[in-house]
Order: structure tokens, then sequence, then C-alpha cells
């Protein structure tokens, strides 16, 4: 399960990459002197060197201090590959809209994928939604809500977890049925009865 931490470990990296990086174009460099745009319309790279993070993506439209847009991006960082088919970064409020398909893996995680999702930089929490499934470890939902700072994963709607440890699958059926995953150092507890004050917390990521 170390792959899913490393994820959440990365977010409150991004915030301080998004807002400090060089710009490398593939192609052209537009500058939109009246708005302040930039627009790499043939893609190019973000590189962040401090952190060893990078974002490459195909098109690449940003304004210093207020957003960044990328299409088929790649966030990297080493062995770790974070993808998104659309990614629009939003430096107020420290936010990461997801779209047209979300994929990170890593050395020691396969197979994370959702359609869509949300970060919240500042609060290090990561909003999966649209069906989210990983191969390795085997879990799979409707529903993500991962939040670094307590090392917590709540798995929402109708979902299968194969608690490796144990060697069962954990299932729930329905839109209410929910599992969350507590990450400590010796390993991954998985509990049923989520405490109200965790779901309260979490819930109000989900946007309704």
């Amino acid at each position: 399960m170390r792959g899913v931490w490393v994820f959440l470990l990365l977010l409150p990296a991004l915030a301080a990459s998004f807002a400090a990086f060089t710009v490398e174009p593939a192609g052209d460099q537009v500058v939109d002197l009246a708005t302040g745009v930039t627009t790499l319309p043939d893609g190019g790279r973000l590189v962040d060197a401090e952190r060893g993070l990078s974002l490459e993506a195909a098109y690449i439209e940003y304004k210093e201090g207020v957003f960044v847009r990328a299409n088929k991006a790649r966030l990297l960082k080493e062995k770790l590959r974070f993808e998104a088919g659309r990614l629009e970064y939003d430096v107020a409020h420290e936010t990461v809209v997801l779209g047209e398909g979300v994929r990170f893996s890593s050395a020691r995680l396969s197979g994370l994928e959702a359609p869509r999702g949300m970060l919240y930089l500042k609060d290090g929490v990561a909003v999966l939604e649209g069906g989210v499934k990983s191969e390795a470890p085997a879990f799979q939902a409707a529903r993500m809500v991962a939040e670094t700072r307590e090392g917590l994963v709540l798995l929402l709607g109708a979902f299968s977890y194969r608690d490796p440890a144990l060697g069962i699958t954990l299932k729930g059926q329905g839109e209410n049925a929910r599992l969350l995953l507590r990450f400590k150092e010796e390993g991954v507890e998985a509990e049923t009865e989520v405490p109200p004050e965790i779901l309260k917390r979490l819930f109000a990521y989900l946007g309704g």
C-alpha cells in the first residue's frame, strides 16, 4: 500500500512547485500582453528543479500567480508518474481540477485510475470520482477521498478491497457503502465503521 501513500505525500509539494517553475517550451511561446497569459500551443515542460518535479503537457496555458492549464499532462518525479487528460491549477485557492482520465503509478503501485478528480493542495486532500480502481494494491470504489495529514483514505459507494495482511476481500454495496483505510508505519487498518467526525470532515470536499 506504500504506493498510495507516496501519492498522498506528493500533494503538498505540488503547491510550491506550481508556484516556482521554469518554462521549457516545445515550440512557440505566445504571450498576450493585454491579459498576461502565456500559451505553449505545442506544449512543453514546467520544471521545479529544486524539488525534482516536472510537468509535461501537449498544451500549456498559464498566467503567473493566477493559473496553470494543461492538456495531456504528465507530472513526473523520479519513478513517480501522475497523468491527467486535463489539468487546471488555481493559484489563489491552491486547487487542481483533473479531468479526462487520471492515472498514477510508481515503483510500488500500478494502475490507480479515475475519470476525474480534485486536489486541495493546501489541505493535502485528494478526491477521485467516477469510479476509482487500483491494480496493486487491489481496490475499487465509486469515489475516494484521501487526506495526507492523518493518513486516511475513504472509499465511498460500492467498493472492494483486498487486505494483503489477512488475505481476504472486503466488499460494500450501494451508494452509502464506505470503507476507511488508515495508513500507519506497521501497515494499513481497514474500518467499516467510520467515525462521524471523519465523515463530516472528508465529506466537506465532495461538493454534493
